[in-house]
């Protein structure tokens, strides 16, 4: 997957070489971009299946220091959703919500030093 992190390296690549002209790009392709770029920093795409847990999609983004993480399904191998940040966020602030709040720090300090806890 050509990502826009993926085309700005190459940009910056020619910008730099004094093979190419900065004006020669417009008629180069993606497919020659992809080809030449992937020869050099190839990784295996990273991805989850729809019946990964939420932390197993915010540890892979993490881990792999990724903003899209393919949600594949299994069966056909079709994406059927980039998971991003975002994503992920506006899912907490929409169904989280409702759920018992954490324990604040301080009640957990007062707590573990022996005090009434309530």
């Amino acid at each position: 997957m050509l990502t826009v992190t993926d085309f700005i390296n190459i940009l910056h690549r020619y910008y730099e070489s004094p093979m190419v002209q900065i004006y020669e790009l417009e008629e180069h392709k993606i497919e020659t971009w992809r080809e030449l770029y992937l020869q050099e920093t190839f990784k295996p795409l990273v991805n989850i299946s729809p019946d990964a847990s939420l932390f197993d999609a915010v540890y892979s983004l993490i881990k792999h220091k990724i903003h899209g993480l393919p949600v594949i399904d299994p069966i056909s191998g079709n994406a059927l959703y980039i998971l991003t940040h975002k994503r992920i966020l506006k899912f907490l602030q929409l169904f989280m919500r409702d759920m018992p709040k954490p324990l604040s720090c301080q009640h957990l300090l007062m707590c573990s030093m022996g005090s009434l806890c309530v």
